[in-house]
């Protein structure tokens, strides 16, 4: 199964979590600009960056508990299910907290950076 296979099906709330990634991108390169460019270094909007990332994280198990959930419902409904198809349904209900969790490690690495730079230039 390829990337985009994982994205398609870890449901709606992945395009939620890489609109929190593309904010801390966002945030973190606007910063890096306005510092190199402008020579600011100020902590505005920095708490953004990690917000978007735990945003992200917490909107990852609450899709996988909102997909749980609906798995259950099904399952309960059905008369007969295979315990190969419960397998599927239980290890793509972890796409959108992997890729949750990994928008807050990249998003915790900018804030760190980001942060680190601009306590060195206030010195």
């Amino acid at each position: 199964m390829n990337l985009s296979e994982m994205f398609r099906n870890g449901g709606p709330f992945m395009n939620f979590i890489s609109l929190m990634a593309l904010i801390a991108v966002g945030v973190t390169v606007w910063k890096i600009v306005q510092m190199a460019t402008k020579k600011e270094y100020n902590f505005k909007l920095l708490d953004l960056v990690l917000m978007a990332g735990a945003l992200a994280a917490a909107s990852g198990i609450l899709s996988q508990i909102v997909g749980i959930v609906e798995a259950l419902k099904a399952i309960r409904e059905a008369a007969d299910i295979s315990p190969q198809i419960v397998m599927e349904g239980a290890m793509v209900s972890f796409y959108a907290p992997i890729w949750g969790f990994v928008v807050l490690i990249f998003s915790l690495i900018f804030h760190y950076v980001l942060k680190e730079i601009v306590k060195g230039k206030s010195i």
